[in-house]
């Protein structure tokens, strides 16, 4: 994932999460980052996107962490 992706899709599920909500573009913004790196990700509602997001964070978190 390219730096840049990540830290926008950050920010996106940390808006999705904290109660604010996304709009339609940002909606797509988001579902794109996450389908880009799940592809099986393409039907799956708003909800389960955030999840799948959120794992891929921490993947790409734990990742980064293991490099250093």
């Amino acid at each position: 994932m390219i730096p840049d992706n990540f830290q926008k899709m950050e920010f996106l599920l940390g808006k999705s999460t904290s109660g604010m909500e996304l709009t339609i573009p940002e909606q797509n913004e988001l579902r794109n980052f996450i389908v880009h790196q799940q592809p099986s990700a393409q039907n799956s509602s708003f909800e389960e996107l955030v999840k799948i997001g959120l794992v891929l964070v921490g993947i790409y978190l734990l990742s980064k962490s293991i490099e250093e």
